[in-house]
């Protein structure tokens, strides 16, 4: 991360997806949710 402000958006934004997730009933939507996520929190790692 190049600084804890771009840090925060991505955390920020990881918490929408996982609300997305949750709140999400067709399976092939969620299942692109879910690597999104892990994507972000792959970059968020790093």
């Amino acid at each position: 991360m190049e600084n804890n402000y771009e840090h925060l958006l991505f955390i920020k934004e990881l918490g929408r997806l996982i609300e997305d997730y949750v709140n999400c009933f067709d399976s092939r939507v969620k299942s692109e949710i879910f690597k999104d996520i892990k994507l972000l929190g792959k970059a968020i790692d790093h």
